[in-house]
């Protein structure tokens, strides 16, 4: 080998060292970084003119699971959709309140039954009279809440559909500029490495409100599909439109235009669409039309019970039919035939409040009665007590027949099964996020093997090194001469 092929092939051997080493300390300084993929330099013998003449960088691999990590993201989603479901089914629990629990809606009927019971003993008694009133008030102050607080998770799921929506048109637009970019880097044989640690990261975070499926592309691009094949990215970003419905009422929904569906590319999405089957987007949508407003219809349904038992002669001979009892609605008169929104109408009736120009004792003697009347009289307590016990069907008939205590215990079952469900499922998901990120974390860098590689490059950086050093003596010594 000629002095000058010797030179050139140290002079790429201490190159590649140097570039090496480069890499090593990139990965070692990222190997905490999600979605960094580890990197390795690819080499090859250079030759010349039939002669070996050094080694030559062909090239950086960058290494990434896409297997494991389309497992992550599915996960990610689940985890993602089932967590607000989670929190929604707590919170309704929390307000209708277990029956032990002091403020609960079972209790507040308990406590009904009990005052009613105890003003039929002594009618003549205004602090028992009172004291029904007040529990009749709680009553329908509960169910009034239940009613707001459903109000406003419809109202948040709506917001939070029109946040996610926006963001992804902004990270799908971003996804997008990245594939040209890394796509232009590999043509001019740059090194795309960071770009494509950036995109995986955006991904995973759409992977957070839908569910998408890569493909990589030859070129360093990548297809993005929801998972009923509308294409996300490709060359260009899809585009989605989401028109804001601030405070949907009871009954609003998108069969009848109160609400809006999600567009894809002016396509309109189904509701239902396996498109939004998962993630924060279809737990919103799920929210706010079919689990938010079937508890509504629930609510409105034990609000229609809690009205029909008071009213009527057989309780109150004062009254006319349809008249309103011990319950009444705001701005209604008699019960309506659609109880789209009754529950958040529901109060005690005026007659007997007397911040509203009422009289506790309307409730011994009848809502309609001219004066106080008998003040041992108890047939009207009497029977409103009884009337709680009454087994009634809430709507349907193939409801069961339950007393108004029944009623509120089968609307906490429900809900306690939903969100004992809801829990499972949801720390089933993290338990599988958690396991699929520490295998993921596991292939990632490996601090050990890439000192191990530094020791490596430093020989062969220093036997280049030598080289150089012998071939300039040598160079100088022949000049000498």
């Amino acid at each position: 080998m000629s002095l000058s092929l010797a030179f050139s092939a140290a002079l790429s051997g201490l190159n590649l060292s140097a570039r090496g080493a480069q890499i090593v300390a990139d990965n070692i300084a990222n190997s905490q970084t999600e979605s960094y993929g580890v990197r390795t330099l690819n080499q090859r013998a250079r030759v010349l003119g039939g002669t070996g003449s050094g080694v030559a960088m062909t090239g950086i691999t960058r290494h990434m699971d896409r297997a494991l990590i389309g497992d992550l993201r599915q996960a990610t989603t689940l985890a993602s959709g089932d967590s607000l479901l989670g929190a929604f089914w707590q919170k309704m629990e929390t307000g209708l309140g277990l029956p032990s629990e002091d403020g609960s809606l079972g209790q507040s009927i308990a406590r009904l039954g009990t005052a009613l019971q105890r003003a039929s003993l002594q009618p003549d008694q205004t602090a028992f009279l009172q004291q029904s009133i007040q529990a009749a008030n709680d009553i329908s102050t509960k169910i009034r809440g239940l009613h707001d607080m459903l109000a406003v998770e419809r109202d948040r799921a709506d917001a939070g559909v029109a946040q996610d929506i926006e963001w992804l048109n902004n990270t799908l637009n971003d996804i997008a500029d990245l594939n040209h970019k890394i796509q232009r880097q590999t043509l001019l044989g740059g090194t795309p490495e960071g770009l494509m640690d950036l995109r995986q990261s955006l991904v995973d975070k759409v992977a957070q409100r839908i569910p998408v499926q890569e493909f990589p592309r030859d070129d360093g691009r990548i297809m993005l599909m929801a998972r009923d094949g509308s294409i996300l990215v490709d060359r260009d970003a899809a585009q989605f439109s989401f028109s804001r419905s601030p405070d949907p009422r009871a009954g609003d929904g998108v069969e009848n235009g109160a609400l809006s569906r999600v567009s894809i590319n002016g396509r309109e999405i189904v509701s239902g669409s396996v498109i939004f089957a998962e993630g924060t987007v279809g737990a919103f949508l799920q929210l706010r039309d079919d689990v938010a407003p079937a508890m509504l219809h629930d609510l409105d349904l034990l609000a229609a019970d809690l009205v029909s038992r008071f009213s009527g002669s057989d309780i109150d001979q004062s009254l006319d039919p349809g008249d309103f009892g011990l319950f009444s609605l705001a701005g209604h008169t008699t019960l309506p035939a659609a109880l789209d929104g009754i529950a958040g109408l529901l109060s005690i009736n005026p007659a007997l409040d007397p911040s509203k120009g009422g009289a506790e004792w309307r409730l011994r003697t009848g809502i309609n009665a001219t004066g106080p009347g008998d003040v041992l009289d108890n047939s009207v307590l009497d029977r409103m007590a009884r009337t709680l016990d009454m087994q009634t069907t809430l709507g349907a008939t193939q409801s069961p027949l339950r007393s108004l205590q029944g009623h509120a215990t089968d609307l906490l079952s429900s809900v306690a099964t939903q969100r004992l469900g809801s829990d499972q499922r949801n720390g089933f998901n993290v338990a599988r996020v958690a396991m699929l990120s520490e295998t993921l974390a596991a292939q990632g860098v490996d601090t050990d093997a890439e000192l191990s590689k530094l020791l490596i490059l430093e020989q062969a950086y220093s036997a280049n090194a030598r080289v150089l050093s012998t071939v300039d003596a040598m160079l100088r010594t022949i000049l000498e001469i």
